[in-house]
């Protein structure tokens, strides 16, 4: 089942989030394409969104968590909720994938928060890239999951464990840093398309089959040049 937006509603303060009002509901559990061996006809783009310019580099910025060469052909970006059920399985099919084509493909982490829940959360995985630990905290939250977001008291625990000031995590997350990048960068997704978790993109193109054996032809396709046909838009 996919968690989708459609009740969701997010107002702004300023340059900041006041608050996430979000009823999710969920599809059909027979729509997950994440099942059982496809064909590589069954290996779809999502033909509904339209693709974003540039193979999606407008998209990227500074402050973005990556993964392999900026200069790759091949560039994979991820929007995802560590609270989300789906983005914690779909992590597990990206693990071998990153490992295989991780010099000849970038990929970047868009936290995509589905909640307010979700915030905290967030703010801890870009202060933990900060020390280049992006991944364990990941994996941590994956590892507590919940609707409703996991607590403070837990992200202290989690950066004990995998060795930060779990005090100085805690106080920024209170000040509010890198919400500003949460609000922009959860707008400019709103604004391509993006309203369900994970949405994944491949050189700007939206994908609907997100199986191991599909997110892999799309790889090839997009290094062959053959991903997609047409112009891409703004």
């Amino acid at each position: 089942m996919y968690v989708y937006l459609a009740a969701f509603a997010a107002v702004l303060v300023g340059a900041d989030l006041a608050y996430f009002n979000t009823v999710p509901t969920t599809a059909d559990e027979t729509a997950n394409p994440d099942r059982g061996p496809v064909s590589e006809a069954a290996c779809k783009l999502d033909s509904t969104t339209e693709p974003v310019a540039n193979d999606g580099a407008s998209l990227i910025n500074f402050q973005d968590v990556t993964k392999g060469p900026s200069d790759a052909s091949v560039t994979i970006i991820e929007y995802f909720d560590p609270n989300c059920p789906h983005c914690k399985t779909f992590h597990q099919t990206m693990k071998p994938l990153v490992s295989e084509y991780g010099e000849q493909v970038q990929v970047v982490y868009k936290p995509f928060p589905l909640g307010r829940g979700s915030l905290p959360e967030i703010q801890a995985l870009y202060l933990a890239n900060e020390e280049d630990k992006f991944s364990k905290m990941l994996e941590a939250q994956y590892s507590r999951q919940s609707r409703s977001g996991i607590s403070k008291q837990d992200l202290r625990a989690i950066a004990s464990e995998i060795g930060m000031n779990s005090d100085v995590l805690v106080s920024k997350i209170d000040q509010g840093k890198y919400r500003k990048k949460i609000v922009a960068q959860y707008k400019r997704a709103r604004e391509i398309g993006v309203d369900s978790t994970p949405t994944v993109l491949i050189n700007g193109h939206f994908v609907q089959s997100r199986s191991q054996e599909c997110m892999e032809t799309f790889i090839q396709r997009a290094q062959e040049g053959k991903l997609g046909g047409g112009a891409t838009s703004e």
